[in-house]
């Protein structure tokens, strides 16, 4: 007898050598026919096979319908989300996937999760009162009135409930009706008492699980679980295990329970409570039908032995198709031979799937005659009549429809050319629509596009040719939510920019319109800076070669109009007060140039700038002071006036033995040139993240004229530069050590000095790295770190303070990464 990884193997085998698809279902089919799937319980399941499905079972307590309380309680969150076998096919599975060329699952399998165990405790809710008691169950007793008690009792083994002041009570058979009824009359020849029962915990039973489930054996529940409870006890169906005839077998007589009536319906007798002794078989899977395509429920279903459906009633098991328009039903079915039978359903109401049968439902593709599509920036996307909307004023000619983030400057028509089979790309201004100044008459199949400002701003990062706004990755044209998703279009849009500089608040490249109106552009920038003066614009046309100078009062300004290619500046005021200003630049949603007034703080200035972006680092902020960078470079240069000083000195040595040679000596001269050329970075280490600057304001640094500001993305490598074959920014991994890093960089270079390496951590710390902290991996190295290895001081031990020297050095490289990310000056 195969087993089912034999089936699996065997079929597996098959798809290595090419065999035909069809070759391998036959094949399949076959040894699955030939050799029944083990089942723990077969043996079991037959011994009762022969007991009738309508000798039902005697309950104490009706079947009701099955609520999502209840199957919440069974799956631990509802039936979504869960898993089982997910990661594996069954053979069933593997079969009818291969044959309907989509990857298909048996359905139901997912209601059980493995692992969960049915709770031993009452379930939520109120125990009905026709539930029997029974030796075992214990109910709280609460009486009211010249006294007041509660108190929790015990059936016990005899039956008996023995309450205080109280004749016992032959509880067990009774309902919890009858005994509450039993002791309001035992109050009653009491004194104003009254008196309540409950149930608090019901009795344990024992009962068993076998069959195709994971946990086959004896399982300890309560009198109040259910059928339902013991299969998640026993964490559920195996995808081999049958879930439409689970027999449950009590005093002799069974009962079959179909599950598909819980899954589509929501009521069956899987509801049944459960009594001391009960026999629960699952048995091996029967006959399978499988519905495929453009159904809402795509699966593998059982049915019942002996049962063909029609196609209705196998959409019905499917949840009904996709789209109710028009769709090809088609029949799959294997012969005696293998040989798979293509038919299309003609008749719905023909029962003619049975065991191994496939619907597969072909949507028809739909035709949009007289339509045109309206996307982007509006509140009501899709599909539009052409009869009803036959030119853009129709279309977009309201604003209730236009979304509230327009970029009104620029909408675009796609058009299909017919004799060509191309598209040809129509722009329009939205403004002008709206204003009724400008439209156009629409034609089957246009789609028109509108474009919120943050796609524009994506857009002009990308096109623009000013360094602050290439510098920064918000909203990064090419990966960010506002990405222009058909290339085609952004294309077309970037060749239609005009470019806005100066005194405008948000300079850049801005999409328009033929003929657009200067003050418009303007205005979309953001207006006019304080100190723009409004009376000097220069208007540059690409197309005519000329510079025009206007300004809001002269009286052709509002006639002034611009097109694709053309640039607009706004001067400065001649005669502003002295500048101001700190850069702001990194994950911030505006970055750029801020000016600043005493009291303005790093949290202010972010707040201006928008606040961070989602994939904002503040903790790797760099913050460069100009007054540090003066000081640092003085310090270079200070270094390098005495290294010049001692050079001379020790060449006007008489000694030979302590004179440097020429080697020496262009050593020494080489770092001299590189400290006089050493540019500064100022860093310091400030605190940046906006949460806890507003909750401790003595953290928020004040801001100074000239400070350079840069806020990085979160970071995913980790720098490696100084004495190394190959500086470089690597990629994070976790677990990975210093020396894994330095080795990635192609290793230490002849000069390196390991034992002075060093780490630089993302705030701007620093920690030593000895060659045994690399090998032991004790230093950890988040991302965004830098790794320096410093030069060795011996080629310059014939200059005092040598060491001093290649600390320098290794502070000049780590200088290095932090100028390339604060961006070169304006």
């Amino acid at each position: 007898m195969y087993s089912c990884s034999h089936y699996i193997y065997f079929f597996d085998g098959i798809r290595m050598h090419s065999f035909k698809k069809i070759t391998a279902i036959c094949i399949l089919t076959a040894f699955i026919a030939l050799s029944p799937l083990p089942s723990v319980a077969n043996d079991a399941f037959l011994a009762d096979e022969e007991a009738p499905e309508s000798a039902a079972i005697d309950d104490d307590v009706d079947p009701k319908p099955l609520t999502l309380a209840d199957l919440e309680r069974l799956t631990g969150g509802g039936l979504s989300g869960l898993n089982l076998e997910q990661d594996s096919q069954s053979p069933i599975e593997k079969m009818y996937s291969v044959r309907a060329d989509e990857k298909l699952t048996l359905f139901g399998h997912d209601l059980f999760q493995k692992g969960k165990k049915a709770s031993t405790s009452l379930p939520t809710g109120t125990v009905r009162d026709d539930y029997v008691l029974g030796v075992g169950d214990t109910l709280d007793i609460n009486i009211r009135g010249q006294e007041n008690a509660k108190k929790s009792y015990t059936i016990d083994t005899e039956g008996y409930l023995v309450p205080d002041n109280f004749n016992r009570i032959a509880a067990a058979g009774m309902t919890l009706s009858a005994l509450r009824q039993t002791l309001a009359e035992e109050a009653s020849r009491l004194h104003n008492v009254d008196i309540a029962v409950s149930l608090s915990a019901p009795r344990q039973i024992d009962i068993l699980v076998i069959g195709d489930v994971y946990s086959p054996g004896r399982k300890t529940l309560t009198s109040y679980h259910s059928i339902l409870d013991a299969l998640q006890e026993a964490d559920g169906v195996k995808k081999t295990g049958s879930l439409r005839r689970i027999k449950i077998v009590r005093g002799g007589k069974g009962e079959f329970v179909d599950l598909y009536s819980v899954m589509m319906q929501g009521t069956s007798n899987a509801d049944k409570r459960l009594r001391d002794g009960d026999r629960i078989i699952v048995p091996p899977i029967g006959p399978t039908v499988a519905v495929t395509g453009a159904v809402k429920r795509p699966a593998i279903y059982e049915i019942r032995k002996g049962d063909t459906l029609s196609s209705l009633e196998m959409l019905g098991l499917a949840g009904g198709v996709v789209s109710p328009g028009s769709n090809r039903f088609l029949q799959l079915s294997l012969t005696n031979e293998g040989k798979e039978i293509v038919e299309t359903v003609s008749e719905p109401a023909k029962k003619s799937f049975g065991d191994g049968s496939i619907l597969r439902v072909a949507q028809a593709q739909e035709k949009r005659s007289q339509n045109i599509e309206l996307s982007g920036q509006t509140r009501d996307p899709g599909q539009y009549d052409l009869h009803k909307a036959q030119t853009l004023s129709d279309l977009i000619g309201s604003e209730d429809r236009l979304g509230d983030n327009l970029y009104p400057l620029i909408g675009v028509v796609a058009r299909k050319d017919k004799s060509s089979l191309t598209t040809n790309l129509i722009e329009f201004s939205p403004r002008a629509v709206l204003a009724k100044k400008d439209n156009m008459d629409l034609r089957e199949g246009d789609s028109v596009h509108l474009f919120s400002f943050g796609q524009i701003r994506a857009l002009s990062r990308k096109v623009s040719d000013e360094p602050l706004l290439k510098k920064t990755s918000y909203g990064d044209s090419a990966t960010g939510k506002d990405r222009i998703e058909d290339e085609e279009i952004a294309s077309f849009l970037e060749e239609r920019c005009v470019f806005v500089r100066g005194s405008v608040r948000q300079q850049g490249a801005y999409p328009v319109a033929h003929n657009t109106p200067v003050k418009d552009i303007i205005a979309v920038a953001g207006g006019m800076t304080v100190e723009a003066d409004k009376n000097d614009i220069e208007v540059t046309t690409d197309d005519a070669h000329q510079r025009i100078n206007t300004g809001i009062k002269n009286d052709g300004y509002s006639s002034i109009r611009v097109s694709a290619g053309d640039t607009i500046r706004v001067n400065q005021k001649f005669n502003r007060v002295a500048e101001q200003s700190v850069v702001l630049t990194g994950e911030v949603k505006n970055p750029g140039k801020y000016d600043v007034k005493r009291g303005d703080t790093l949290l202010s200035l972010i707040k201006r700038a928008g606040g961070l972006s989602d994939t904002a680092y503040p903790d790797g902020i760099i913050f460069s002071r100009a007054s540090e960078r003066k000081q640092e470079e003085n310090r270079y240069r200070a270094q390098a006036r005495d290294l010049e000083m001692k050079l001379a000195d020790m060449m006007r040595m008489e000694d030979k033995d302590k004179k440097p040679d020429m080697a020496q000596v262009n050593t020494a001269q080489a770092l001299i040139a590189q400290l006089k050329d050493a540019k500064a970075v100022g860093r310091i280490t400030v605190q940046a993240d906006p949460s806890i600057l507003a909750a401790d304001p003595e953290q928020d640094i004040l801001l100074e004229s000239g400070d350079r500001i840069y806020i990085p993305r979160r970071p995913l490598t980790v720098r490696v530069g100084g004495e190394v074959l190959s500086p470089a920014a690597l990629q994070f991994r976790k677990g990975k050590g210093a020396d894994d890093y330095i080795d990635e960089a192609g290793g230490t270079t002849y000069f390196a000095d390991s034992d002075r390496a060093f780490v630089v951590y993302p705030n701007g710390s620093a920690k030593p790295l000895a060659v045994s902290a690399w090998k032991q991996g004790i230093t950890m190295i988040p991302p965004g770190s830098t790794i320096i290895v410093p030069r060795d001081p011996k080629p310059f031990n014939f200059l005092e303070g040598a060491e001093t020297i290649t600390t320098i050095l290794a502070n000049i490289a780590l200088t290095g990464f932090y100028l390339n990310d604060l961006g070169d000056d304006d």
